[in-house]
């Protein structure tokens, strides 16, 4: 006898069916719920996953894929509040996007423009290699850093990778090189509160609070 093509549902005791969590993708119905109440409502993320069941950070990731947009008076997180911290720190996140959204605008002109524009082929060509290097993360690990033991400086980065600075659009080269750095710890945006509230604290750092208040 064959065993069945399709794996009925796994069903816990209680006759409701198991709960989604690693490795078990949400159904379409779910992503539908939550887009709703992102959309529709001012709850936090940590509400709506109450309700819907997926993680906030999943919630987070649907937001950011699909461009869903808020209510008005709804909770923001603080990489949207347009302030120049998080400017900042949005602009070294989205860099690699940012690079790769030029480079396919450039080779949609040239497959809209009839013969081979050899300049603008080159400037495509830059734009891709300088995408795919800034979605790398910039590490002490990587090959290219052995030599010198920490990230090497943008324009290092450019040039062991290639890309031919002569060609690459001169805003695209000026926005890699002031935003492919780690921003400086006074342009990032605040941290949460939750490191400062009592209820995260170590027992450590709680018998130490509690001698300072004795």
């Amino acid at each position: 006898m064959w065993p069945p093509l399709f794996a009925p549902a796994i069903t816990r005791l209680s006759g409701r069916p198991r709960p989604y969590g690693k490795g078990r993708p949400y159904a379409d119905g779910a992503v539908n719920e939550v887009r709703a109440l992102i959309e529709g409502t001012t709850l936090t993320y940590h509400q709506i996953a109450k309700r819907t069941g997926a993680s906030p950070a999943s919630i987070s990731r649907w937001m950011q894929a699909g461009s869903w947009k808020r209510p008005l008076f709804a909770p923001r997180s603080m990489l949207t509040v347009p302030t120049p911290r998080a400017t900042a720190y949005n602009k070294h996140r989205t860099l690699a996007a940012r690079l790769a959204a030029l480079a396919d605008r450039y080779v949609r002109e040239l497959e809209a423009t009839p013969g081979v524009d050899l300049e603008k082929l080159g400037e495509a060509l830059a734009l891709a290699q300088m995408a795919k290097l800034a979605a790398m993360r910039r590490t002490p690990r990587r090959a290219e850093a052995v030599m010198w033991g920490a990230p090497m400086r943008p324009i290092a980065e450019l040039c062991a990778a290639g890309v031919d600075l002569s060609r690459a659009p001169r805003a695209a080269v000026q926005d890699f090189l002031e935003n492919r750095a780690k921003p400086r710890e006074e342009d990032k945006p605040p941290r949460s509160r939750g490191r400062g509230n009592a209820r995260y604290l170590t027992r450590k750092q709680r018998h130490q609070r509690m001698l300072e208040r004795e």
